[in-house]
């Protein structure tokens, strides 16, 4: 109670010598611990926190506060193997869903693989991809990643079949990018006839048609880049569509102004599916298992961001100019627009 007090009253000097005297007595030390971790969290102590949330944990398992504090703390250390611990025991006390324990244990083995992956720990680093492919087929990072370690390995065949395993979930421009890294050196016909063992997978997908346009271009088929397409850009006109339908007309011979007025479409319309974390909406150039923005674990997922983060047409002269822009300005434009990478990537594919 006077802990409690003090705390209320902004004596912190107070509340902090209440708490190591509930120390001393094995009847009140939890409180004591769980009142001083508070205190540290507010200092932002973050790593006294980390050792009082280990000690509050090991005396009281189930309670629920102190698993999430730990959880988040050990996230934020970037102690993977210490947060699968900590999932684990989630787990086993009720606290968490089994589906969410396969899900979010699945997304730290992966963070645990690509640790290992930047320091040369490779086939370490394989053996912890391929458990996280397994917990989260869906997770592309993973399926990525367990594919360049098949590469690395010198297995194409096996990267090849993680990347489709993965695609039959979801269609993603990342998983196209890692069909084309495993073999480099084809031309853009040789190319088109490979992916068909991957795009055949999910035909009507807007992914699947935006991949096997782009991959046309490539190849100079801009005709049948158009009837792959079909009506993609009018019934669902995004940024991609639009700049992969401006490149077509420009393949196809037509005018500057025809190849400006889609670019102005554009730039003008929804953008397409990024890492966009549910919890605060900050877009990522790659998925991250923990927000760097507002440190929610498992937060960020592929999706459109909102319409508002829409470019204004009035934007347009600053960006594009008055007259079509060539290649440098086009350059300017995919560094300008993040959500473009994709688009710019696959077209190099």
């Amino acid at each position: 109670v006077i802990a409690q007090a003090a705390v209320a009253g902004g004596d912190n000097k107070t509340a902090t010598a209440t708490y190591k005297i509930l120390l001393q007595d094995p009847k009140t030390r939890f409180v004591g611990i769980h009142g001083l971790l508070k205190q540290k969290l507010q200092e932002e102590d973050f790593e006294t926190a980390l050792k009082l949330a280990t000690r509050a944990f090991a005396l009281k398992p189930k309670h629920l506060e102190t698993q999430d504090a730990l959880l988040k703390l050990q996230a934020g250390q970037k102690d993977w193997a210490g947060v699968r611990k900590t999932l684990n025991a989630k787990l086993k006390h009720g606290s968490l869903p089994r589906d969410v324990h396969r899900r979010r244990d699945g997304v730290f083995a992966l963070s645990q693989a690509r640790e290992l992956h930047a320091v040369g720990e490779l086939e370490a680093a394989h053996v912890k991809a391929i458990e996280a492919n397994k917990l989260t087929p869906g997770l592309v990072s993973a399926a990525i990643l367990t594919s360049q370690g098949y590469l690395e390995k010198d297995k194409p065949k096996l990267a090849a079949k993680t990347l489709r395993a993965a695609w039959s979930i979801e269609p993603h421009p990342e998983l196209a990018a890692g069909f084309a890294a495993i073999i480099s050196n084809e031309t853009p016909i040789e190319r088109l006839d490979r992916f068909l063992s991957l795009t055949k997978i999910a035909p009507s997908h807007p992914e699947t048609k935006m991949l096997i346009a782009e991959l046309n271009i490539a190849a100079e088929q801009f005709d049948q880049a158009r009837l792959e397409m079909g009506d993609l850009a009018s019934t669902d006109p995004t940024m991609r569509s639009l700049t992969i339908m401006a490149a077509i007309e420009q393949g196809e011979g037509g005018d500057d102004q025809s190849v400006r007025e889609i670019l102005t479409d554009a730039l003008s319309a929804q953008r397409d599916p990024q890492w966009v974390c549910d919890n605060c909406g900050n877009i990522s150039h790659e998925w991250e298992a923990v927000c760097v923005s507002c440190e929610t674990i498992d937060s960020v997922s592929w999706k459109r961001p909102p319409a508002s983060d829409v470019i204004s047409s009035k934007m347009l002269p600053l960006i594009i100019g008055q007259t079509f822009p060539g290649d440098k300005d086009i350059d300017k434009l995919f560094r300008d627009n993040s959500n473009m990478d994709g688009v710019k990537r696959s077209i190099l594919i």
